[in-house]
């Protein structure tokens, strides 16, 4: 049902041309403004986890394995 609903919605759109375009800013500027502001969340890229990069916004870290400590709450 709900894939049905989608297709409707689809078609009224073609319809109407109902599309909208984002207007590209200064990308440097935006970017910039998302790293000040973003709540960072690292997750591992690579295999290695020596790439780490923000979830919300992709902000990217290089990381030194030997820096990190690992936390292991049971071992306290």
């Amino acid at each position: 049902m709900y894939i049905i609903e989608l297709i409707a919605k689809l078609s009224t759109k073609i319809k109407n041309r109902d599309f909208k375009f984002l207007k590209k800013q200064n990308s440097q500027q935006n970017e910039v403004v998302e790293e000040q502001s973003c709540e960072h969340i690292f997750v591992p890229i690579d295999s290695t986890k020596r790439i780490l990069a923000c979830t919300k916004c992709g902000f990217m870290v290089r990381v030194d394995p030997n820096k990190i400590k690992k936390q292991n709450p049971f071992e306290q």
